[in-house]
């Protein structure tokens, strides 16, 4: 433990009056002598000065809006629901300390406060309370504007903040790291403001704080394992070589076949590898799996068979893990000299797709059609009928398929950064802008095909925005004057009647005329019952592995509840269902009984029906009927009792 620090724990009112001289030295001198207080803190401070932080301030002014509170705790509702539980445990410690415990976001913004009902309202004078923002820019040297700059512990004790009314305040704060990309998810903070905390007391709470991190990661880490399962062997267990990244790109660890690698070994960034930096930034915007790509070292002339499986926590792209195996394939060479590959050769996007019925191919047929002209595609369907489906493979079979396809839900993205999503802003547009700034959508997907899924729920005024956006095709970042000139074919797409919506005055008719170029209509699953056998065969092809089967069937009792259920949530709720149904399953045969009871509710066939027909199936053998039915024996047994039912 630092010196200082020690003093501090130790010796409180002795270590306050040396700070605060040295406090009183920096800002009427300018100087500090070294030695006085911590490198961290003289850091912060030099670094406050610099940035124009008022040390004299009383409050911050950093606060968010209800609305844009409202955002923030939806969009940290996971992080919060493991955090929350561990504060019982520490309710007498807080209440005894006088102290109070915060959870800030990754930008510092306070999500929920507990302790000491006293402390609580001194900090609300300081505006410490949820929604206020505590980062080094908005309230000098703070716990957890160091925890945040540092992504390290962060103890910041009474004169060593950088504002003098924050002088009788101590704290102690954790960040909460993110396993594998190393990003900082939010931060642990105790403080409290007794002159007279005993020196164990304050030990204490840096411990716990501390601990409560921890503990709170490993929650988090087993959440990030059960969403990407393919991590719990992505590292040591895998032959290829494994590169973590964070969200700026850099390399944050390295198995042992890539610290081994001669070229691979060195790199700090995906930029160094020539075409890794495009793949990974295709992955981290689209949140979607690479597999198989080629790239290539051209310094050492070697190619390598790259996938990227991008890391996310609470719908936020942390970082990705990179695959990376040495090829000796000549695919490069072939494209030198015009040789087009096994999947060059492929180029019909639309014969992946599933279906054969006559309103399914009628629509597969008119999508192919507006794949070969490059003019705005509108997509009508309900929720769940594969409305991103369609435009991925327009965008595929056009000729912008080497070009970006970017996707953006504008019913998810909170209102106030939908703009700054679509256009973009330049370094420190307002709170929390990433340092350097950051592209829109529309300047990522250049060249390229955006797709505005759920158009209809854009609120009015955004609506001004991307109307502009597509008569001048241009966009200009917050915070810019400079217009980027934009070429990008447009797909659109909701569930929603728009023509109802400009009635109802919710949506604008000349944005309705710009998007209603090309209309495509999805048919709902339920017009396509012809479709609905081969639908579930995919998925359960597709999905048995993740529930280890390795081969299932279905029965006809299976079969006949598919076909007679409506499927109000079309395709999605099918692939939902077989999910649900692999789980429940204990045998091979899927059956009416490891469906969700919505399916089952209106079939005719009883149980002893379906009972009768896994014997007649399995020619009487009982063994063999209880696993068709995914039951044991014994119950097997007990229910051809209870209806009578011999075995034949």
């Amino acid at each position: 433990m630092n010196q200082l620090l020690r003093k501090a724990i130790l010796e409180p009112n002795e270590f306050n009056r040396s700070t605060k001289t040295a406090w009183k030295q920096y800002h009427e001198i300018g100087t500090l002598t070294d030695g006085l207080v911590r490198r961290e803190i003289s850091e912060s401070w030099e670094s406050s000065k610099s940035i124009g932080v008022n040390p004299f301030q009383t409050s911050i002014e950093d606060i968010l809006t209800h609305h844009e509170l409202e955002n923030c705790l939806q969009q940290n509702e996971q992080l919060l629901s493991f955090a929350t539980p561990r504060v019982e445990s520490l309710v007498d410690i807080l209440h005894e300390s006088e102290t109070m415990l915060s959870f800030t976001d990754s930008n510092g913004t306070i999500l929920q406060s507990f302790g000491d009902r006293k402390t609580l309202k001194r900090a609300e004078i300081l505006n410490i309370f949820t929604g206020g923002t505590w980062t080094e820019q908005s309230a000098g040297t703070n716990a957890v504007g160091v925890a945040l700059k540092t992504k390290s512990p962060a103890q910041v004790l009474f004169s060593e903040h950088f504002c003098k009314k924050n002088h009788e305040w101590y704290c102690a704060a954790a960040p909460m790291i993110a396993p594998f990309t190393k990003e900082v998810l939010g931060v642990v903070n105790i403080a409290g403001s007794n002159p007279h905390i005993h020196p164990h007391t304050l030990k204490l709470i840096i411990s716990e704080a501390q601990n409560l991190s921890n503990t709170i990661i490993n929650q988090v880490y087993h959440s990030i394992l059960h969403d990407h399962l393919s991590l719990t062997n992505s590292m040591e267990d895998s032959q290829d070589a494994v590169l973590i990244i964070d969200s700026k790109k850099n390399i944050v660890q390295r198995n042992a076949v890539a610290n081994n690698d001669p070229y691979i070994s060195d790199i700090l960034h995906t930029s160094s590898l020539e075409g890794l930096d495009e793949l990974v930034h295709y992955a981290m915007i689209s949140g979607k799996v690479v597999m198989k790509e080629e790239i290539q070292n051209l310094r050492l002339k070697q190619l390598y068979t790259c996938s990227i499986q991008p890391v996310s926590f609470q719908n936020i792209y942390l970082g990705a893990i990179i695959f990376l195996k040495k090829s000796h394939s000549t695919t490069s060479t072939k494209k030198q000299h015009g040789i087009k590959t096994k999947e060059e050769k492929q180029t019909d996007p639309f014969q992946k797709m599933i279906g054969s019925s006559d309103s399914f191919l009628y629509v597969q047929k008119q999508a192919k059609k507006a794949a070969a002209i490059d003019a705005t595609i509108f997509l009508a369907g309900e929720t769940g009928t594969g409305k991103e489906v369609f435009a991925q493979a327009i965008h595929q079979a056009s000729d912008r398929k080497d070009k970006p396809f970017i996707a953006i839900n504008c019913g998810a993205v909170p209102r106030n950064l939908l703009e700054s999503e679509l256009s973009g802003y330049e370094a420190g547009a307002f709170t929390g802008a990433r340092a350097k700034g950051s592209p829109g959508k529309f300047e990522m997907a250049q060249g390229g095909t955006i797709f505005l899924d759920e158009i209809g729920d854009m609120p009015l005024d955004l609506q001004v925005h991307l109307l502009r956006i597509l008569e001048e095709r241009e966009v200009t970042r917050i915070g810019s004057s400079k217009a980027i000139p934009i070429d990008v074919r447009i797909i659109a797409a909701t569930h929603r009647d728009l023509t109802e919506a400009v009635s109802n005055g919710l949506f604008r008719e000349d944005l309705l005329y710009r998007l209603k170029v090309i209309q495509l209509t999805i048919p709902p699953l339920r017009e396509r019952a012809e479709d609905i056998s081969a639908l579930a065969s995919h998925f359960i092809d597709e999905l048995c592995g993740e529930f280890g089967k390795q081969q299932m069937n279905i029965s006809s009792a299976f079969k006949t509840c598919l076909l007679d259920y409506q499927w109000p949530g079309n395709i999605r709720e099918l692939k939902n269902v077989i999910q649900q149904a692999l789980f429940n399953a204990d045998g091979t045969i899927l059956t009416p009984s490891h469906l969700p009871a919505e399916l089952t509710r209106n079939t005719q066939l009883t149980e002893k029906q379906q009972l009768q027909e896994a014997l007649q199936a399995e020619k009487g053998v009982v063994a063999h009927a209880a696993k068709r039915m995914g039951i044991s024996r014994a119950t097997m047994y007990r229910k051809m009792k209870q209806y009578n039912l011999e075995a034949r």
